[in-house]
């Protein structure tokens, strides 16, 4: 995997992308009907240069600040206006039940209801002189789309929407249970249509050395398709192991909220109790604490990227992955000796 600057914006962000994400889906809601993620937003808006996800799902029930701002012609006044890119999820991720690897959800688990149609007149919303990465609208009926009538429904959005660059999130076709390449390989010529195309974690595999496996062969299909330009997205995580590992496979954007729940250390993600006990501060409040660990993980994803953008320069020099190289290694070398396989 090499590193690239990726065309997603005027100026062009350099590979890989980590995109932390905000969402309801897990927290309480607080008082005014906001999320509890919304003051989280509040404080580290500032922080935020680079990328932030957030939900059209959220944007549509009023659990995100400046919500009013963001889509009004003052949206440069928004919290949403420092980052570079504004990717605008599908809302799929809060109406599923299910939750990210590791995550243990606090707030209500019962979605409100989100269509369609409801995901498109946000988008028809937003500002047109912002750049803003679009997802498609995740379809949650039990029995999906064809990867046809996804790939129409997604091309209709660029139509629809052209100032904005398009995410096209692929779920598994009609009731498999993971993304199948063989059964994905005859739409990807119109693939081109899109800048990124995109998949959620579990979507790849029931394990995660399926998972891993399915990207390099995605990637490499795309590739001799002649779509090496179009990015793979990986939604869900950000943990520092995992995120490695799919981009060493080929992924180059991700996503996840782990930034919110957990605390980056050492090359992986621990719970915030264990950062308290490492880092000495035993004895600071719990709001506090909350406030140091997400600047210190945003610091952390900083830098992450610069060290995996400096292992895709010199990939025969693992140790620039951190603390956990070898096992890495290891698992990056037994993704290509199934593949080789043929298993």
């Amino acid at each position: 995997m090499t590193s690239r600057t990726l065309h997603i914006t005027t100026a062009g962000l350099r590979s890989p992308v980590l995109v932390p994400s905000i969402s309801s889906k897990g927290f309480p809601v607080l008082d005014d009907g906001t999320s509890e993620t919304a003051n989280v937003l509040k404080f580290v808006a500032p922080e935020l240069s680079d990328s932030l996800l957030i939900s059209a799902y959220d944007l549509h029930h009023g659990f995100l600040p400046d919500i009013e701002l963001l889509l009004s012609d003052r949206h440069a006044e928004s919290l949403y206006f420092n980052p570079n890119l504004l990717v605008v999820d599908s809302g799929g991720y809060e109406l599923s039940h299910e939750y990210e690897s590791g995550e243990v959800g606090r707030g209500p688990r019962s979605p409100r209801r989100f269509t369609r149609e409801e995901h498109h007149a946000i988008l028809d919303r937003l500002p047109k002189d912002r750049e803003i990465l679009a997802v498609t609208y995740d379809d949650q009926r039990k029995k999906r789309p064809t990867y046809e009538e996804q790939l129409a429904a997604a091309q209709d959005l660029t139509v629809d929407f052209p100032h904005f660059s398009v995410d096209f999130l692929v779920k598994p076709a009609r009731e498999a249970q993971c993304i199948d390449p063989a059964k994905l390989f005859p739409v990807l010529p119109d693939l081109r249509k899109f800048a990124v195309v995109g998949f959620t974690e579990k979507d790849l595999g029931k394990t995660i050395i399926e998972r891993l496996t399915t990207v390099v062969t995605l990637r490499k299909q795309m590739d001799d398709a002649g779509l090496a330009g179009i990015p793979i997205h990986i939604f869900g995580g950000l943990d520092p192991l995992l995120t490695s590992l799919y981009f060493m496979c080929g992924a180059e954007i991700f996503d996840g909220l782990s930034w919110l729940r957990y605390a980056y250390h050492s090359g992986v993600a621990i719970h915030e109790a264990e950062i308290a006990i490492l880092t000495n501060a035993i004895d600071v409040g719990d709001d506090l604490r909350a406030a140091r660990r997400h600047l210190a993980n945003l610091k952390y994803l900083h830098d992450f990227q610069h060290r995996l953008e400096r292992w895709a320069a010199d990939p025969a020099s693992f140790e620039l992955l951190g603390d956990h190289h070898e096992r890495l290694r290891e698992v990056y070398e037994l993704v290509h000796a199934r593949l080789q396989g043929g298993a």
